[in-house]
């Protein structure tokens, strides 16, 4: 029988091979055994870390080829360095006996590794042994290292490192343990966990090949330990790229299994531990069934994701916190209700899941309950999540009820406080809730009592004399009942009231009486929700410290509907005019890597010009320079020509400045004033999107102009919106649209364009006609195709609108 077995090059390579080879050969005597040496791309690439080029496979993917075409019989790996899944046709057909699984510390002078000085250099190319060497020692620094063992040590005594990281089994395998000049710490492995199936050799076969070899060498143990540690790393989608570790130890008729893992963009190393009974285990299989069981509970307990319970304040989106606005940016999942503003989807993640769970009088979206089931169903699942409230959560806002059910089910949750509407609203309607001359103290109370509740009623006989400012919240249905009661339980029927709707909003109106009356004024002046109502003498300053107003477009609602970038400029310029500006991108741009792109940039000192049309166009031409490592003196040669002032601007920002912009902002005005200057000599490389109009290549080729078309990115729908786009359409005053993109994704949205009540504003008339294609009824455009241009528009409107 001769059996051939494929190993990497290296000497740690070939002295494990070896173990295995000399197993064979004494199970079977009479085999030959052939050792078949090959390089891998993980030995041939020494100069970058693995997940930069392919993780685990790179040193396993050449000898899975060769088992593949029976090149090979066999493969040996550090089970560590196996990827989690396997060719077709190909298994893990054996392992050995587990060998020493800790790591090591290496220095050449025996310190140890809490003892290591400040700035102290450690070398390690796993980022699961930099995250626990740095828990283990905060000061130390971390630097790249890679190679064999031996070159390690090597640059270890050249004084390359104060310290490395080793697997100790490689060390003894190798007799380098009792290496002169070098000093070994084994790391503890209840503060620092080993790598997933460290220690244990594996060998990789052919399903149906040489099956009584792989059986006779094959450690049951061992094999058991590697099935939870594996199954854990496949629970939580891991593989040389996450930093995790997974340590299965057998005891007394049992397993013990310790785990960490950081979630992807952190540092925060999560642990856990478990034991899994195997008395009634009777075969092997039932015994791997629970090791993986084993494994992937470990890996729900610290894959499990946070829930952020959050406020994003009374409407206004500049009061907004910082840290919930990181909430928001960094959640997978956000769980808003409608007292929200509706540009905080804009600033989720373009990949986050947006789920509404709001109330709308009494219509119920989703029930407290199926919220809260929500929560914890998607923190199981190991995602974070945003759970968006208007004003505060723990003021009238169940907080507090979402997060004992989050505590019960072992879910991780953080409270970020938000400004609330009981002082945020009186203040932007000009109410200091206290008042030195007037009120000392103010109280918050809810106005969702019905009167016929009993049990926990108001105590309205206590409310009627206290001497502070009563605030009621969400209370304007019950309103009448509210100032009977306090009247009847003492309160002075010519106490100073107001009512403030949808406070620090466009929507905002104030009204103000006294308490027999307010109820009745706020009717008469059509008061709606949101709306609370301020109770005491500080209701008397309204009238002098009102300040909110004033400004052009104060007032008015406008949602914008363009990429995040165009919404954002659109925002500044609104906003400054004091529009509630809303940005709620429709759409999104993603880069594309082609061929072709490839070619562009690896031929672009060849041209004489580049045309770039957005702003989004210039940050992805710029992304593409910098993966290339080319900086703008390698385009010294180029001329530019963009549309739009905004295009220009964030040319300008890198450094770049335009040769050529037309006076109006459009592909057919670039085309008409730029490109008969050129001639057959110039070369012109269009870095634009995918769906960019043909008048640009039309011209260029009745001029005899060449030129390379690159679609550098593609403009993409943002689906996610379209509910909640329906939603808050109707109490829109205006909408805008500044691409024909934008308009497309809005009539596939939109449940009547037609119908809307919102005047639709477009930026120039390609947008317009892509909008009177569509059914949209535009009721404008601007005359200068820029956010400047639209806001004119606006302000002309609301003009002519006072006139009347």
């Amino acid at each position: 029988m001769k059996i051939r077995i494929g190993t990497r090059k290296s000497k740690l390579a070939l002295v494990q091979t070896d173990l295995v080879r000399r197993r064979i050969q004494a199970a079977f005597p009479e085999a030959e055994i052939e050792i078949v040496e090959m390089s891998t791309k993980g030995d041939e690439i020494l100069d970058k870390s693995l997940t930069s080029f392919g993780g685990k496979g790179v040193f396993t993917r050449e000898l899975e080829e060769a088992l593949l075409k029976e090149e090979v019989d066999l493969a040996v790996h550090s089970a560590k360095d196996m990827p989690m899944e396997f060719p077709e046709g190909l298994y893990i057909g054996a392992v050995l006996e587990r060998a020493d699984v800790h790591d090591v510390l290496v220095t050449t002078t025996g310190v140890k590794a809490r003892e290591l000085a400040p700035g102290s250099i450690v070398g390690t190319s796993s980022l699961r042994r930099e995250l626990q060497i740095k828990e283990l020692n905060p000061t130390v620094r971390i630097r790249m290292l890679r190679g064999n063992v031996q070159t390690r040590i090597r640059k270890l005594k050249e004084g390359q490192y104060d310290a490395i990281l080793l697997a100790a089994a490689g060390l003894e395998r190798l007799g380098l343990d009792k290496e002169e000049g070098i000093r070994l710490e084994y790391l503890d492995t209840d503060s620092f966990l080993p790598a997933a199936g460290q220690g244990i050799l594996a060998v990789e076969a052919k399903k149906g090949r040489f099956t009584e070899v792989l059986k006779s060498i094959h450690c049951e143990e061992a094999a058991l330990e590697l099935e939870a540690e594996r199954s854990f790393l496949a629970a939580i989608g891991g593989s040389c790229n996450a930093p995790a570790a997974g340590l299965c130890v057998p005891a007394v008729q049992s397993l013990k299994m310790k785990v960490l893992y950081a979630p992807e963009g952190t540092t925060e190393l999560r642990k856990a531990e478990a034991i899994v009974d195997l008395t009634e285990a009777g075969s092997q299989e039932e015994k791997l069934s629970k090791a993986r069981m084993l494994g992937e509970n470990l890996a729900s307990e610290v894959k499990r994701g946070k829930v952020w319970l959050l406020g994003a304040g009374p409407g206004d989106m500049g009061l907004l916190t910082q840290k919930a606005l990181w909430c928001i940016r960094h959640a997978d999942v956000l769980v808003y209700d409608n007292l929200a503003s509706g540009a905080i989807l804009n600033e989720a993640r373009e990949d986050a899941e947006l789920i509404y769970a709001g109330k709308r009088a009494d219509k119920h979206h989703l029930r407290q309950w199926e919220t809260n089931a929500l929560l914890v169903e998607k923190a199981l699942e190991g995602k974070n999540v945003a759970r968006v409230k208007g004003g505060d959560p723990f003021i009238f806002g169940r907080g507090g009820e979402e997060a004992q059910e989050l505590l019960k089910a072992g879910v991780e949750f953080e409270i970020i406080p938000g400004v609330s509407s009981s002082y945020a609203a009186p203040a932007y309607a000009g109410i200091p809730v206290t008042h030195r001359d007037f009120a000392s103290s103010f109280h918050v109370i809810t106005g969702h009592e019905s009167a016929d509740k009993t049990g926990l009623a108001l105590d309205y006989a206590t409310l009627a004399i206290e001497e502070g400012t009563l605030v009621f919240l969400m209370g304007l249905k019950n309103l009448p009942h509210i100032a009977e009661e306090l009247i009847t339980h003492g309160k002075d029927p010519k106490t100073p009231a107001a009512v403030v709707q949808a406070g620090t909003t466009a929507r905002q109106q104030v009204v103000t009486g006294v308490l027999e009356s307010i109820a009745e004024t706020a009717k008469t002046a059509g008061i709606q929700t949101p709306a609370i109502t301020v109770v005491g003498d500080v209701v008397t300053l309204q009238r002098q410290l009102s300040w909110l107003g004033g400004k052009p477009l104060f007032g008015k609602r406008v949602l914008l509907t363009g990429t995040k970038p165009m919404c954002e400029k659109q925002r500044e310029v609104l906003a400054a005019d004091g529009a509630e500006a809303i940005p709620f991108s429709l759409i999104y741009t993603k880069k594309l890597s082609t061929p072709a792109t490839e070619q562009a940039f690896a031929e672009i000192k060849n041209y004489s010009w580049v045309v770039l049309t957005s702003s989004n166009g210039v940050q992805f031409f710029l992304d593409e320079l910098k993966e290339r490592r080319l900086d703008i003196r390698s385009l010294a040669g180029l001329k530019f020509a963009v549309i739009g002032a905004g295009t220009k601007a964030a040319l300008e920002a890198a450094g770049i400045y335009a040769d050529f912009v037309p006076g109006r902002y459009s592909s057919r005005d670039l085309a008409a004033e730029w490109i008969p200057g050129l001639t057959a000599a110039d070369k012109v490389l269009l870095l634009r999107a995918e769906e960019a109009s043909s008048e640009l290549t039309e011209t260029l080729e009745a001029a005899g102009v060449p030129y390379t078309d690159t679609a550098l990115y593609h403009t993409a729908r943002d689906g996610r919106k379209a509910e909640e786009l329906n939603r808050i359409l109707p109490e829109m005053d205006y909408i805008t649209f500044a691409s024909a993109s934008a308009v497309k994704a809005f009539a596939a949205m939109a449940e009547n364009p037609g119908d809307m009540t919102a005047k639709a504003v477009c930026i120039g008339p390609v947008t317009e006609k892509a909008a009177v294609q569509a059914g949209i009824p535009v009721y404008a455009s601007a005359v200068v195709y820029t956010a400047e241009g639209i806001r004119d528009v606006l302000r002309k409107d609301n003009l002519k609108g006072k006139a009347n």
